[in-house]
């Protein structure tokens, strides 16, 4: 099986980026609905991709 350690690595910081991007309009108090679902989708796709990163190798 192919080594998918950097894909995942690079997909829970981008999660996490584009989170924090929702995260600062929600914040400043420009946002619609959509901005609050893409953080709350983002974030957990971001720790899903970080508990599969972080997981045993035992638990496979």
């Amino acid at each position: 099986m192919q080594n998918r350690r950097p894909y995942r690595i690079m997909m829970t910081i981008a999660c996490f980026v584009f989170a924090a991007l929702n995260g600062y309009k929600v914040f400043t108090g420009d946002y619609t609905s959509i901005d609050v679902f893409l953080l709350v989708v983002f974030l957990a796709f971001g720790f899903i991709y970080l508990f599969i990163l972080l997981r045993n190798k035992k638990d496979v």
